[in-house]
């Protein structure tokens, strides 16, 4: 089956080459790859724009953007460059704060993606700089935003854990919102997905992801191989989940 992954970051040992060959290995035939914020080694914009200078068909570049903080003009250079989403972590405010609609305004009229991490982040040297806050990052934001900007496609990472329940249902109610079923949780995603697929979620607005690094690509994609066929998933909706759903927003 081809895989679309849709969302990865740069390998953290710059080595690109090694990525694509890992990616080729687990049938990953496009990757969306999102640069991360400074104090992350090698995983910025520059290094997410080289990828997809060398790698075109396979890497699609997310470029990072520090909401209130870089200007909104930032969203115009990364698609002059050749991004074709944004990424999103980290607000210093809720998602759905005023200040940002700008940003949305821009990413929406270039018909890029805005990836939003959503949920609980991980901690980092810079959290008390940056007043980084995992409640700025519930899934709830992403309708305000979705119901603003409907013609903006949306992806909220990693199913909004642990308000997946919450992120569930502003799927349903937001054509335009998809969620990436990544991250380091996705025993607590299945077991969502086993209590809520087929009701409030439904499989075309799902995304495979593994944000991860390329040796745990095809560990990664064997769980939800495995997983999701057990509580219910049909053949043409694992291509949907794995390929289809993220083929159609790039």
């Amino acid at each position: 089956m081809r895989v679309v992954d849709a969302h990865v970051h740069p390998p953290a040992d710059g080595d690109l080459k090694r990525f694509a060959e890992a990616c080729e290995k687990a049938g990953i035939v496009k990757c969306f790859m999102c640069g991360l914020p400074e104090g992350f080694k090698r995983t910025g914009n520059d290094v997410v724009k080289r990828a997809f200078k060398e790698y075109p068909d396979l890497v699609k570049g997310f470029g990072y953007v520090d909401l209130g903080r870089d200007p909104v003009d930032v969203v115009d250079d990364l698609y002059a460059d050749g991004f074709v989403g944004i990424k999103l972590i980290g607000p210093p405010k809720p998602y759905d704060h005023d200040d940002y609609f700008p940003y949305y305004e821009r990413i929406e009229k270039y018909g890029m993606v805005a990836l939003f991490h959503t949920g609980i982040v991980a901690r980092t040297p810079m959290d008390k700089a940056r007043r980084v806050s995992s409640r700025n990052m519930r899934p709830a934001y992403l309708e305000t935003i979705a119901r603003g900007f409907p013609r903006l496609k949306i992806i909220g990472a990693h199913l909004g854990h642990p308000w997946c329940e919450e992120a569930a249902v502003v799927s349903y109610h937001n054509p335009n919102v998809y969620f990436d079923i990544s991250g380091g949780h996705t025993f607590y995603i299945a077991l969502t997905l086993h209590r809520r697929l087929f009701y409030d979620i439904k499989p075309c607005k799902l995304l495979f992801g593994s944000d991860s690094q390329p040796g745990e690509f095809l560990k990664c994609i064997h769980f939800w191989m495995t997983v999701l066929p057990q509580i219910g998933v049909s053949d043409e909706d694992l291509e949907r989940i794995f390929y289809k759903n993220a083929e159609s927003l790039v």
